[in-house]
């Protein structure tokens, strides 16, 4: 037995109210412990100052006067006139309601106070979606759809993203051959597959292979995706991206199968 049980029945053991063999699991523990046992003397000391202590004597006139109290409440209650059953519904609902609308009124209190503060950033969000919404307006005004996508357009489009990943070049080799990766050829039955590299891209958007992390299972797709880098520009130049001269970039190119040939 440790110190914290012995502790914990020390009352017990006091008032004589432990079972023999935790009893004598005590005495071994007090036997052994220096600090159990000042403990059991300090309580044994307070046990036995409170035991005696003289006992209070009530007064022989106490139990005539609870008597006469009692007529004299009982009298009132008899003479006083009696409550409507609007009165006792009050009476009754006061207690049990007053919590809940204290309540409520403090909660209400708190939402106008925490909206109030809010408003300032609520006004400032909206400001900024409207202003976004303009921006996106004017940056797709004009937009023609019949006509081919330039660098210019894709990179401006991509402006929030460009400074960490560098635009597809939509016109380069690489462009046409993750397009290709998504069509279906008829001639060949295609089964996905998937890749994951590290290239290096420099300022004038060319890009080389730097390390392979995932290689796919057919090794003519990390061929093509080789030669596509050295064939042109895979990426746009860095000034219309706005992003640094040099960076790496991690692919994940992945071979779609698809299976409708309808289109």
């Amino acid at each position: 037995m440790n110190c914290e049980e012995t502790t914990q029945l020390l009352s017990q053991y006091l008032d004589d109210a432990l079972s023999l063999p935790t009893r004598v699991a005590v005495d071994e523990h007090l036997h052994r412990c220096p600090v159990c046992r000042a403990h059991h003397a300090e309580l044994h000391s307070i046990t036995r100052s409170l035991g005696q202590l003289a006992r209070p004597v009530a007064l022989s006139t106490l139990a005539s006067s609870i008597t006469d109290a009692l007529l004299i409440e009982a009298a009132a209650q008899r003479q006083a006139p009696q409550r409507s059953w609007r009165e006792s519904m009050a009476l009754w609902l006061e207690p049990r309601l007053m919590p809940y609308g204290v309540g409520s009124l403090a909660s209400l209190i708190l939402f106008v106070s925490m909206f109030a503060a809010l408003r300032p950033h609520f006004v400032a969000l909206q400001e900024a979606a409207r202003q976004s919404n303009s921006l996106l307006a004017l940056r797709t005004a004009g937009y023609d759809l019949n006509q081919p996508v330039t660098p210019e357009d894709f990179s401006s489009r991509r402006a929030p993203f460009a400074a960490q990943s560098p635009s597809l070049d939509p016109g380069g080799a690489l462009a046409a051959l993750t397009g290709a990766n998504a069509r279906p050829h008829l001639d060949v039955n295609q089964d996905a597959d998937d890749m994951v590299v590290v290239a290096d891209v420099f300022s004038n958007g060319s890009a080389s292979l730097a390390d392979v992390v995932q290689a796919p299972r057919d090794r003519q797709m990390l061929a093509d995706f080789e030669v596509a880098l050295r064939q042109s520009a895979a990426f746009v130049p860095a000034s219309l991206d706005r992003r640094p001269d040099t960076m790496r970039v991690v692919f994940t190119v992945q071979k779609v199968d698809v299976r409708e040939r309808s289109f």
